[in-house]
């Protein structure tokens, strides 16, 4: 073969360029052509091999072995060259099976997951210092090629089973990943697909080295070999799993040994199934633990597979190859487990019309898949060369997705760039899904922005207020201000005076107090102003800003808000209210007696009674609605009594009558709106004092340290009642969450503060930033929790 020229129809293709790199490794002559160029075509060329652009017959010499895949169609003037002059012709696959001579053949096939599966196993066999040679359907990030012509034993081939002819080979060993009702225009039936599998595996001469998925119920019924899977029949099977940001965690059991804390440098469960057939061949090929787990932690990924193309200005911008339904759901759902809270905007181009004809007949074969997005955009069918089909468009597809409970729509394809250029903001998550020229989308998107810039968020920042807090909240807004990040963030600065009335202006916070009185709170020129802001930031404390008030007015505006919603900024605001809550909920809290201003004035007596009957001294007196600092009596004896309530009466119309737990005062930082996080807690130390308003903002009397002193135990029995109190509150956003614990080392819930202190000295940033979350990252997690939570609002309404 080495004297013999090969031409490659089509030779831009993964699969065929994957061969010609092999021969051209092994000094053969290559030429080939394609309808275009590509980095593909550009790399064989500056390796030796001849290029053409566009088919001729003119482009095949006399005696060539000419190379073909399924896609070329009899009527290429190329083919028809070849058969004129007598050429050998050669199948893709045929020319792989004559590469394979000599080698221990390792084949990976199966539905989905091929490619991912074979790359691995090839870093794998690198790291081992095997120097495997292979031929896989991607370009593998770690090795930046799709083949190698290596010197080692073995030899690691995607075995295609789209057109059969996987069933050509004779392989030492192979792993099979799953069966789907695919390249069904080849098959026709279930029972020719499966048929083909089962000889697959009376082709694999060594059983001790097959494996195939034991979970998938199809494979389950006709495989030989060893099976792995997360369930538990499975000879090789996965015990624990987790999602880690962007890897994978996963305990696993092989022939008698437990295998802990494997680290994938991949997300979802998919491809920690294709990790664990690895690691059982792996290790039955001879590799040593350290080395399959250095191999797996250090795997940079594949080409089209998940690809991180850009991040720019807050948006990340992926790419996937998956197009069909179940790789798009898997592909989908460990993204939505890596984004978290973020807008996750879907893109799918479907791929192929006869493709699609076939997906179409399993009636609601999309539906459910897209189900992690935020939102979706369905484009053009990419045709791959195919002639349409009548009937079978983007229409088809529009039509399986009514009743999706997210936002979705059709988009012209050459219209994606600039449509999502000016959707596309800070904190967006955009993937596109496709086989064909939807690879291309982010760095169309991004030569259309100037400098690579997106649109910013409007952010409107509000502060200031009624309250007597009117001071600490401006000084909050300062902090938060200066926390965030500008490159994301176009802040718009709104001051609610002493006597109500909403301002705008960028000097505000230069301010000290804001004491303007008008006779009505908005005029149209603020409200045209808050209605221009992509989301807003409450900054207040206390009655018309904490309380429920303020979030309600944003509600009615339709816009997203940071922290808490107007119910649960509601409850957290009445002590009472919250109190009742919280033993509803099985969470203790001090004994209690709370009070109107009309109890007060019309029954004294009793209420004075009730208090000594069911309450000991010392006790605390406090207003209902206020943060914990404002107007607080502690009263050690019952001739107090009267003056600590009326001087409560004085800032709220409801009191709240309490024991004093004797301990320490611990207070817990929390995230989240669906999945919670609290951070280990603060103190605040009052020893013994009582952390009044005066205390804590003017004179610097009482300190706090921003991590307890606590023992893992009591941190953690903290952090799940924190979290649980959160949630029975119906919190979303943010919140500190307070508690006495006692000298018996028992949490008592104190209140539940559902817009927490950004000032110098407040504990709820310091808590969040001293555990790694920088506070411009708390102010981005903030703001991508109120959109989120926005965003599952409409998804009901």
């Amino acid at each position: 073969m080495s004297e013999t020229t090969c031409h490659f129809i089509g030779i831009g293709g993964i699969g065929m360029s994957a061969l010609a790199k092999i021969l051209l490794a092994k000094n053969c002559k290559v030429t080939g052509s394609d309808l275009a160029r590509s980095d593909l075509t550009d790399f064989l060329s500056q390796k030796g091999a001849k290029i053409f652009i566009g088919h001729s017959e003119k482009n095949v010499a006399p005696g060539s072995l000419v190379v073909f895949s399924s896609d070329v169609l009899t009527k290429n003037p190329e083919y028809q060259a070849a058969v004129e002059m007598q050429c050998k012709l050669l199948h893709r696959s045929d020319l792989l099976l004559e590469l394979m001579r000599g080698y221990k053949t390792l084949a990976v096939t199966g539905t989905h997951g091929k490619t991912t599966t074979t790359t691995l196993l090839v870093k794998v066999l690198t790291e081992a210092c095997m120097d495997p040679s292979f031929a896989i359907g991607g370009i593998g990030l770690d090795c930046k090629t799709n083949a190698e012509h290596g010197q080692g034993e073995y030899f690691i081939a995607e075995a295609d089973e789209s057109d059969g002819s996987f069933l050509k080979y004779l392989p030492f060993g192979a792993i099979v990943t799953n069966i789907d009702l695919d390249h069904m225009n080849y098959y026709k039936t279930e029972e020719n697909l499966e048929n083909s599998f089962k000889q697959f595996f009376s082709n694999v001469a060594s059983k001790e080295h097959l494996f195939y998925c034991g979970d998938d119920p199809r494979l389950l019924t006709i495989a030989q070999g060893i099976s792995y899977g997360f369930k538990a029949h499975n000879d090789l099977r996965i015990t624990e799993y987790r999602q880690l940001g962007w890897s994978s965690i996963f305990d696993l059991q092989f022939e008698g040994k437990q295998y802990d804390e494997v680290e994938l440098a991949l997300i979802g469960e998919h491809n920690a199934l294709n990790a664990l057939a690895v690691f059982g061949l792996s290790l039955k090929l001879g590799i040593d633990e350290q080395t399959i787990r250095k191999a797996f932690k250090s795997f940079q990924g594949i080409s089209k597979r998940c690809e991180r193309k850009a991040f720019t200005n807050g948006v990340l911008f992926l790419d996937d190859y998956g197009h069909h339904p179940t790789e798009i759901k898997a592909t989908l759902k460990a993204i939505r487990e890596a984004t978290e809270e973020k807008r996750l905007i879907a893109v799918y181009q479907p791929h192929r019309y006869s493709r699609i004809k076939e997906l179409l007949k399993n009636q609601k074969c999309f539906k459910n898949v897209f189900n992690d997005a935020s939102e979706l955009i369905v484009t053009d069918i990419y045709s791959a060369g195919e002639t349409a089909i009548d009937g079978i468009s983007h229409l088809n597809i529009m039509q399986e997705l009514k009743g999706l409970n997210i936002p979705y729509r059709y988009v012209e394809r050459k219209a994606l760039a600039s449509y999502l250029k000016e959707e596309l903001a800070p904190h967006d998550v955009l993937v596109s899904f496709g086989a064909g020229d939807i690879t291309h989308l982010a760095s169309e998107i991004l030569a259309l922005c100037t400098l690579n810039q997106v649109k910013k968020l409007k952010v409107g920042l509000f502060f200031g207020g009624k309250s007597k807090e009117h001071e600490v909240s401006i000084r909050s807004a300062r902090n938060v201000l200066q926390s965030m990040n500008l490159e994301f963030y176009e802040p718009h600065l709104f001051c609610i005076s002493t006597g109500g009335v909403f301002q705008y202006g960028q000097d505000l916070l230069k301010e000290e107090r804001i004491e303007h009185v008008a006779k009505t709170a908005f005029s149209a020129f603020v409200l045209d102003k808050i209605q221009e802001c992509d989301v807003l930031f409450p900054i207040l404390h206390g009655p018309f800003g904490e309380d429920g008030t303020i979030q309600g007015f944003f509600e009615m505006l339709g816009k997203p808000y940071v922290g808490c919603d107007y119910r649960a900024s509601s409850v957290c605001m009445d002590k009472i209210l919250t109190k009742n809550l919280m033993l509803l909920n099985g969470i203790a809290t001090s004994p209690f007696v709370g009070f109107t201003h009309v109890e007060w004035k019309n029954e004294r007596d009793v209420v004075l009674t009730n208090i000594q009957e069911h309450l000991q001294f010392p006790l605390f007196i406090k207003p209902a609605h206020l943060g914990s600092s404002i107007a607080v009596s502690k009263v050690m004896e019952a001739d107090q009594l009267e003056f600590a309530i009326e001087n409560a009466f004085l800032y709220d119309g409801k009191v709240l009558a309490e024991n004093a737990i004797m301990g320490r005062e611990i207070e817990f930082a929390v995230l989240g709106n669906e999945k919670i996080e609290a951070f280990p807690p603060g103190e605040v130390l009052t020893n013994g004092k009582i952390y009044t308003y005066e205390a804590k903002y003017l004179t610097d009397e009482i300190k706090t340290a921003v991590l307890a002193d606590l023992r893992e135990e009591m941190i953690e029995e903290g952090i799940n009642l924190a979290k649980w109190a959160y949630l029975a509150a119906g919190c979303q956003g943010m919140a500190r969450v307070d508690f006495f614990l006692d000298i018996h080392g028992k949490y008592w819930l104190n209140e539940i503060n559902p817009i927490p202190g950004f000032t110098d000295i407040s504990l709820y940033p310091k808590m969040c930033t001293a555990h790694g979350m920088k506070a411009e990252e708390l102010i981005d997690r903030l703001i991508i929790l109120a959109l989120d939570k926005k965003r599952t609002q409409l998804k009901y309404e």
